[in-house]
């Protein structure tokens, strides 16, 4: 039988008000599989929130799925979730898109930014005239004129990146995660430019929960917002209100940011991470509980890209092995989760709900939406090929984009 090469989103860990993307069954995965519903497009990117999930194909197209408590798939207010994905329409093609807590941005073509869910702390930064909530994709006016690359949502913040390196903030700034001085800590109803970050050209930005992060096009890293835990990397446990250079980072690349911890992708895929090491989410072993500055994590692990969610991590590396560390679901920092997010259960994709405190091979991939059929990262009897291009992880959930060697017919329906 002929077989085909197909990219497409993964979705594995709690199931709940249909995260997933598996249909109305919301039961948890406990392996990385395959989205059926989105088999017949080619994924480029994927973000997690708190319990939602959106994701870009190659066509410019934006879908979403998950729980819409605060409209932050972007679809009907009268609908509270969807475990089907459904197609964004918008007037132009997407090419970016991030999840916060229940908030999504989604950034155009033409460099525009979109906006939908919650608004409670003008984290859509669609200025005084919009409401604690919005169903739908609403056009953030702010930053018309603007070309627009990169976004990034934390728990009720926004930041935007721009062509020419500038930086944006809007939203809750409570920590100082907005960066915009002493002066703007609480909230900003629209886009402001991070005025201590002119002069510096960033060619990256990252949001957690309360903090935020930059990377300059000389692989210098900046951090600000919430401290008390150490995740900004500077040595100190001081929230901060504008960006502080790391001056222990040296080729920095990419930043990920969590709940209360920070990871670093530098050049040869060497990775940091600094902060609190609740459940293993540093992946430094059982070594360092609470590192003030980026720590090396191990040395065989060599990642091109890092995703952080609230408590557990995921990485990438050059051959496309998909590695992921932290909170397994049932053990570690359950007990600190908010009453109302439920349970993880699964989110690292080793089959159970162990923590893991140093990165891990996940191995196997689902595909079909009924009759599963696992694929290997190796060639075995009547299997395939599969590697990750890219991850994200959210509260308890976690999806990549993947790309699957098969025989036709094995991606769909099963």
């Amino acid at each position: 039988m002929a077989r085909q090469l197909g990219r497409f989103i993964a979705c594995w860990g709690n199931g709940q008000h249909g995260r997933l993307g598996h249909g109305a069954h919301e039961a948890s995965e406990a392996f990385p599989r395959v989205v059926a519903a989105l088999a017949g497009h080619r994924a480029t990117r994927v973000a997690c929130g708190g319990a939602h999930t959106a994701a870009v194909m190659e066509d410019g197209s934006l879908w979403s799925w998950g729980l819409n408590s605060h409209g932050q798939i972007g679809h009907s207010g009268d609908l509270k979730q969807c475990g089907d994905p459904i197609e964004v329409i918008l007037p132009d093609r997407i090419s970016d898109v991030a999840a916060g807590e229940a908030h999504t941005l989604a950034v155009s073509a033409s460099g525009e930014v979109w906006a939908a869910g919650c608004n409670s702390d003008a984290q859509l930064g669609l200025g005084e005239d919009y409401g604690a909530k919005n169903a739908e994709f609403r056009l953030v006016r702010g930053l018309r004129g603007r070309t627009v690359t990169q976004v990034a949502a934390g728990q009720e913040h926004s930041l935007a990146l721009g062509a020419g390196g500038e930086v944006w903030a809007w939203g809750h700034g409570a920590y100082g995660q907005l960066g915009l001085g002493p002066g703007l800590t609480r909230w900003v109803v629209q886009p402001r430019r991070v005025e201590a970050l002119v002069g510096v050209r960033v060619v990256a930005i990252a949001a957690g929960a309360f903090h935020s992060a930059a990377v300059d096009a000389d692989g210098r890293a900046w951090a600000w917002g919430r401290g008390e835990d150490w995740q900004l990397g500077t040595g100190l446990s001081t929230h901060e209100c504008l960006p502080q250079q790391l001056p222990t980072l040296k080729s920095a690349q990419q930043l990920a940011l969590g709940f209360g911890y920070s990871l670093a992708v530098c050049s040869h895929g060497r990775v940091a991470s600094w902060g609190t090491d609740d459940s293993g989410c540093l992946g430094q072993g059982l070594k360092w509980p609470r590192p003030p500055c980026p720590t090396p994590v191990g040395v065989r692990v060599r990642l091109a890209s890092a995703a952080a969610g609230w408590r557990h991590c995921a990485g990438v590396d050059d051959d496309g092995r998909l590695h992921t560390w932290g909170w397994g679901g049932a053990v570690g920092a359950g007990g600190f989760a908010n009453p109302s997010a439920d349970l993880g259960a699964g989110q690292l994709g080793h089959g159970d709900d162990r923590d893991a405190h140093e990165p891990r091979q996940v191995l196997r991939l689902r595909l079909g939406r009924t009759a599963f059929r696992d694929l290997r990262q190796s060639v075995g009897p009547g299997g395939g090929l599969w590697r990750a291009l890219a991850a994200s992880c959210g509260r308890n959930h976690s999806a990549a984009v993947v790309e699957v060697e098969a025989a036709a017919g094995e991606l769909g329906e099963g």
